[in-house]
């Protein structure tokens, strides 16, 4: 029996910046890397790579270049803009495309609504990096847009691929914790990321809204509740001393509600971005589900693997995210992980949409869909009201 296996299809990548290649880093991000390996599959015909300005197309070209030999495959890459600035570049590399499309974007959070519009008005399948938007009506828009133009719509969680969280899935499906009572969830990066490498947006967003917003709908994922109010508290010292008017840590509480028995549990989140640049991983994160049976820890950045060297100290490698690997001809490196799981996974369900053999209304199941993001968005709308109004309990609807 042959299997039929959907033609390449065009991807547009919105945004260069440290996601998707790396900007800033000495590595190469996740999204550029996946897409190589996505062509290497056989799933992309052309990357078109879109950026704000000149220089961020030059920079990630230069990356493209260094990934190509470290590959060895040289997929067909175009670079936008070609000349001046344009933060419309990706209305350009539409024109261009010779064959059908999907997007995946990674742009500062307050332009996600705008891109995200113009491409589904396009009829184009898109991915966002998280979050989808800041407001439950945006998000309502963009569902209702998507069923219009019968588009695919989801957010780059690539938590739901991590291995230890589907293991958990598995554990709070089967009732082994017994009923849920506390999820508690650490959750920090280095200061340079607010400082150096988000410095000319950073101000647009906060650290939950940015950062925590992960496990928020994780929980989701894991539990399918609903929540009923959340409460945050948000504390300015390192940042504003630096002129960086945004909060250094934001603490959250959410109860949330079961749709099976209507069960209550709660979630606590720290979430900060003031760690040390010398701790030993870029983020530092912990998961803990507490239930009257039972308790499930998972240190998501001590994976047991520890390197040390006289040029970068101590580090701690998480192997299972992203990472690049010698293939079985001992000829390439190519990249693994459950971050290229996410990017790989909507690019096939792209593929099967745009050949005919599936349609969006198919890709539910635990798909990270614009219509999941309701949750999310509806906790990051409350969380900034109790910021703004001292720190109240906000009820929800």
């Amino acid at each position: 029996m042959t299997i039929q296996t959907p033609s390449p299809i065009d991807l547009i990548i919105v945004g260069a910046g440290m996601y998707v290649c790396g900007k800033g880093t000495g590595n190469y991000g996740t999204i550029l890397p996946t897409a190589f390996e996505a062509y290497r599959k056989g799933l992309l015909h052309t990357i078109h790579l879109t950026a704000a300005t000149r220089k961020s197309a030059d920079l990630a070209k230069i990356k493209a270049d260094e990934l190509a030999e470290l590959t060895k495959i040289k997929p067909d890459i175009r670079f936008y803009p070609k000349k001046n600035d344009d933060p419309k570049a990706y209305l350009t590399a539409v024109d261009k495309a010779t064959h059908p499309c999907a997007a995946i974007i990674s742009v500062p959070d307050n332009l996600h609504f705008k891109i995200t519009k113009d491409f589904i008005e396009r009829k184009i399948h898109v991915q966002v990096v998280k979050p989808l938007v800041s407001t439950v009506k945006e998000n309502n828009d963009l569902i209702e847009l998507k069923n219009k133009h019968n588009v695919y719509g989801c957010v780059e969680y690539h938590k739901r691929f991590d291995e230890t969280n589907l293991k958990l899935l598995d554990i709070i499906r089967q009732g082994t914790l017994g009923k849920l009572v506390h999820f508690r969830i650490n959750y920090s990066q280095r200061k340079l990321i607010p400082t150096t490498v988000f410095r000319h947006w950073v101000e647009t967003t906060n650290i939950f809204q940015y950062l925590g917003v992960h496990y928020v709908d994780l929980i989701h994922f894991l539990t399918g509740a609903k929540p009923k109010r959340v409460m945050s508290i948000g504390m300015k010292k390192y940042l504003t001393d630096k002129g960086i008017d945004t909060y250094d840590t934001i603490q959250t509480l959410i109860e949330w509600e079961s749709t099976e028995n209507k069960d209550i549990f709660v979630s606590s989140h720290l979430s900060s971005w003031i760690d040390p640049d010398v701790t030993t991983a870029m983020s530092d994160q912990r998961i803990e589900a507490i239930g009257t049976k039972g308790r499930y820890r998972s240190d998501q950045k001590s994976r047991g693997v520890t390197l040390v060297t006289d040029e970068n100290g101590c580090e701690e490698i998480n192997p299972y995210f992203c990472q690049f690997y010698h293939d079985l001809n001992d000829r390439a490196m190519r990249i693994k992980g459950y971050g290229p799981k996410s990017v790989i996974q909507f690019l096939k369900d792209s593929a099967d949409i745009i050949s005919g053999e599936k349609t969006p209304s198919d890709l539910l199941g635990l798909r990270a869909t614009f219509e999941s993001s309701i949750c999310v968005s509806t906790i990051l709308e409350a969380s900034e009201k109790s910021l703004m109004q001292n720190n109240i309990w906000v009820r929800i609807g």
